[in-house]
């Protein structure tokens, strides 16, 4: 896949979020648990919001983001006001495995234009799987912000 890489700016944002801590690929077991505080009821495409991430071992540390005007209820999910940014943007389309090849051309990009990256990096879920079918992996669109350091 070729990928268009571009510098966002993007704008402020309110979220419903939990904060996990554990392996990556196990978050979307509790990621529903933020769409029930709130009811369903988002204005905006899921994200998670990764402040450490060790590729090796796939433990990481992360916000499981949902963009709501609701107050969510229990669970120890909270509400935040996420900052605005200014970020290299790049969508990727397919399988969560294939994504490494995504964050290969945006660390080559940042090298190639001298910017700085910094966390917390999110991970846009704009079509992926639901909450009762899996869809098709192939078609699985997610776009990754890198937050570029201001100097």
């Amino acid at each position: 896949m070729e990928y268009k890489i571009e510098i966002r700016d993007i704008e402020p944002i309110r979220v419903a979020f939990l904060r996990y801590k554990g392996i990556a690929t196990e978050a979307n077991k509790v990621f529903p648990n933020v769409f029930k505080s709130i009811k369903g009821k988002t204005n905006g495409a899921p994200f998670f919001c990764y402040y450490v991430m060790n590729s090796e071992t796939k433990m990481g540390e992360m916000d499981l983001c949902v963009p709501t005007a609701e107050i969510p209820s229990g669970n120890g999910i909270e509400v935040k006001e996420i900052p605005r940014i200014k970020a290299v943007s790049v969508t990727h389309i397919g399988s969560y495995e294939t994504m490494f090849k995504a964050y290969g051309e945006i660390d080559k990009y940042a090298a190639e234009h001298s910017l700085k990256l910094q966390s917390p990096f999110r991970e846009v879920f704009i079509k992926g799987p639901g909450m009762l079918l899996k869809g098709n992996p192939d078609k699985y669109i997610t776009e990754i912000l890198f937050p570029i350091k201001e100097e």
